[in-house]
């Protein structure tokens, strides 16, 4: 288990960006059920992945699968892309809001999933 002062960690796969740890979103080395929150900022183009993090592009489906096997049950996932990718299993799709830096620049999408609760014991289905 994480202190809670290594809670807020930065992931990336390029050591070039300062990331607390140097991975890959889509095999994180982290225990399920770590994070009350989790946010996705991946390459948003193939020649983005390629040229700037030198890796092939990573799908949305395996970064949201991942985040939600790190995140805790009811924990929220943010996403930013330009696009809003279907809920992988064992979430649901919460919020989209449009983002952007300024006029003149484009407008992505985060999307907010949020990590369904564990069926509690001793209830009745």
């Amino acid at each position: 288990m994480l202190k809670e002062s290594e809670s807020d960690l930065r992931v990336d796969i390029r050591a070039a960006a300062r990331p607390t740890i140097v991975a890959d979103g889509r095999s994180l080395p982290f225990k399920g059920g770590t994070f009350k929150a989790v946010l996705i900022d991946p390459p948003w183009s193939v020649e983005y992945a390629r040229d700037l993090y030198g890796t092939d592009y990573p799908r949305p489906s395996h970064l949201l699968t991942e985040a939600v096997r790190v995140a805790r049950p009811c924990a929220r996932i943010g996403f930013v892309h330009f696009l809003v990718p279907s809920p992988p299993r064992g979430a649901a799709l919460v919020a989209v809001k449009g983002i952007t830096t300024g006029c003149g620049y484009r407008i992505r999408a985060l999307s907010i999933f949020e990590k369904h609760q564990d069926q509690l014991q001793g209830t009745i289905s």
